[in-house]
């Protein structure tokens, strides 16, 4: 019975393993497919090697002392996470050997070792188990379907109700001590030879808690944590500077607010959404999908009496941080629904002036939200000349360009006439920097940079916006985006993560 709860609590533990180690790398290398790609190869390698492993040592010491001692080695290497995670990583961040590479790599420092032990655990357990040849086929069905389960349940209590309850590090310590406590069951029920390096194993479960401070997002030093988060989707900081207060994402910024106006944000981008009234000067009724600090809905529903906004978040984490820590209010002229941004677009029966979609971040986009089928669905829930704003990272040009483009193209099968507006692109005039890009999508094509800036100007002279959209509007790219090369993102075919954008920040004011 011993051996039947360490193979099921094996398995939880590994694959808990997994789907935590997803937060471990997002703050580095972000939650791209090739993240994913990396942990998920890594450790089926080591479970591989686990097995082979597992199945030679069993042969020739065949003990239950012998896999206490590797549960034991396990869970120290889970909980050397703490500690050596953190350096890890900034030495393979430093290093930027490519978003393929640098979190392949810095899994295998990471959770190969104890990916490998753990592996060992259904071959030893078979080899103790099987006393009959004529049971032993039996014998090993019953333990790899018990870790096959122990995998599921582990997955399910990790992604479901571990990473929005706890820290990072308290699950890292949870894992770790559970290794330590079916090692302790094995020495209990099998023998007194582990109990020694079971000894050991906890205490260093008590040295090894990390220094206060050591985890966490990259910051600048000037920088004070103001409130961590895990939830379901991100790891949510929320930063200030004395000036500032900045939400962000795993590693990247995703709005934020001066500290002495809260409608206004420290970013330019912001600002540029504004650039809508251009195009449609009528807007009554907006559609946000992301909510993140709430800079835009704040500013619309203030500067503009006769605008309402619904915003539409996915995790209802940043939701609570958005009320709690930026100022976003609900009321009847903003009205906040939890839910995904496709999924609310397919059941709206109401029809927008304007549609934001701000749901897009630098180490990678939701697919689903820039496929040409979404875009299709968001135009029929656009009134007449209604408009598209999007916010993209990215490069209009040059070696960085290859997102922004494809979904250039992909806009532009769905919407005649696209207008990108590069933040403070007037500083460089330089189209292979990557920079925040506004894109306005509308039917209305052909509408050239002078005539924008004649709009953004009677705009400004009416007195209909109190922002400086004339200056905005001179940002207008009005040079072709080439789009040969890239591909029209669909459902069935969204390769998003071509360009993950790292070390980059929204431009500032």
């Amino acid at each position: 019975m011993v051996l039947r709860v360490v193979v099921f609590g094996s398995g939880a533990i590994l694959m808990g393993l997994e789907i935590v180690g997803s937060r471990i790398i997002a703050p580095f290398f972000g939650s791209s497919v090739f993240v994913w790609g990396a942990l998920i190869s890594i450790f089926l390698g080591a479970l591989s090697l686990g097995y082979y492993l597992g199945g030679t040592m069993a042969d020739r010491w065949p003990s239950a002392t012998v896999l206490a001692g590797l549960l034991s080695l396990a869970g120290i290497a889970i909980l050397s996470l703490n500690v050596i995670a953190r350096p890890v990583l900034l030495a393979f961040d430093a290093w930027d050997l490519g978003p393929r590479l640098s979190p392949l790599l810095a899994s295998v420092v990471l959770f190969a070792a104890p990916s490998v032990l753990m592996g060992t655990t259904s071959p030893f357990a078979i080899k103790l188990v099987a006393r009959d040849l004529a049971t032993v086929g039996a014998s090993a069905g019953v333990l790899y379907a018990l870790s096959t389960a122990g995998s599921i349940a582990g997955t399910i209590a990790t992604a479901f109700f571990l990473i929005p309850s706890l820290g990072v590090r308290a699950i890292l310590y949870l894992l770790g001590g559970g290794l330590l406590v079916l090692a302790g069951l094995l020495v209990a029920a099998y023998g007194r030879a582990a109990r020694p390096a079971l000894g050991v194993a906890v205490l260093l479960l008590a040295l090894l808690a990390p220094p206060p401070g050591e985890a966490g997002p990259i910051r600048l030093p000037t920088q004070r944590v103001v409130y961590e988060r895990d939830s379901a989707y991100h790891q949510i900081s929320v930063l200030e500077d004395g000036l500032n207060r900045y939400l962000r994402f795993n590693r990247s910024f995703q709005g934020g607010m001066v500290l002495r106006d809260p409608f206004e944000s420290p970013f330019l981008y912001t600002s540029y959404a504004h650039l809508a009234h251009v195009f449609h000067p009528g807007i009554r009724r907006v559609l946000m999908i992301g909510l993140g600090s709430g800079t835009i809905p704040k500013r619309f529903t203030r500067d503009y009496p006769e605008v309402t906004v619904d915003s539409v978040e996915l995790d209802p984490a940043v939701v609570e941080v958005a009320k709690r820590f930026f100022e976003v209010r609900e009321d009847a002229r903003h009205r906040v629904a939890v839910q995904d941004g496709r999924v609310f677009v397919r059941r709206a029966e109401a029809r927008y002036d304007l549609v934001i979609l701000d749901a897009y971040f630098a180490e990678g986009i939701p697919f689903h939200l820039a496929t040409k089928e979404f875009l299709e669905q968001v135009r029929e829930r656009l009134t007449p000349g209604g408009v598209v704003v999007s916010n993209i990272i990215g490069a209009l040009d040059g070696p960085n360009s290859h997102l922004y483009r494809a979904l250039h193209r992909t806009y532009g099968v769905v919407f005649p006439g696209l207008y990108p507006f590069p933040t403070a692109f007037g500083l460089s005039r330089n189209p292979t920097e990557t920079r925040t890009i506004i894109l306005v999508a509308t039917a209305r094509a052909g509408l050239s940079a002078e005539q924008i800036v004649a709009a953004a100007q009677r705009l400004r002279a009416d007195r209909r916006v109190t922002l400086p959209l004339d200056r905005y509007a001179r940002d207008y790219y009005d040079r072709p985006v080439a789009t040969e090369g890239v591909p029209l993102l669909t459902d069935n075919y969204a390769p998003v993560d071509i360009l993950p954008v790292y070390g980059w920040e929204p431009e500032r004011r």
